[in-house]
């Protein structure tokens, strides 16, 4: 059982499923215990790691706490730019990034950042900070 989980919303869950994790620095896109994962557009957190066919139980409502970073992709024809983590800003998933939930806007919609509204949370470059983030519905 994901122990990342501070506040339950409607408690939904998956059934067992295969889900997206994150890929960089890792030999398989299978999730653990925690991480944040996608499955198509929608965001979850897995509530477990895989079984023996790759699927999981996720969470798909609540708030977690995970690491954020503090980056976007505002910089030079996209490029990385450090940008700081405020309460109420919009986070994304990308699989391929370390950590795999930031303020790169090609990323999946993820979550809100959980916090007093405008007060940084995570600073600016900072990839080591783990916040609180409310899970939004998937598109």
């Amino acid at each position: 059982m994901a122990l990342n989980r501070k506040y339950a919303e409607g408690n939904l869950t998956s059934k067992l499923i295969k889900a997206f994790a994150q890929t960089a620095s890792r030999t398989t896109n299978q999730p653990i215990t925690g991480d944040p994962v996608r499955i198509g557009n929608q965001p979850g957190v897995s509530s477990s790691g895989v079984d023996s066919n790759a699927r999981s139980v996720v969470f798909l409502d609540g708030v977690f706490e995970m690491l954020v970073g503090g980056v976007d992709n505002s910089g030079s024809a996209g490029s990385d730019a450090n940008v700081a983590v405020n309460g109420g800003d919009q986070l994304y998933f990308a699989e391929g990034d370390t950590p795999p939930v930031s303020k790169r806007a090609d990323g999946v919609p993820f979550g809100i950042a959980w916090g007093d509204h405008l007060v940084e949370l995570v600073a600016s470059g900072v990839l080591t900070t783990k916040i609180e983030v409310r899970l939004t519905k998937g598109k």
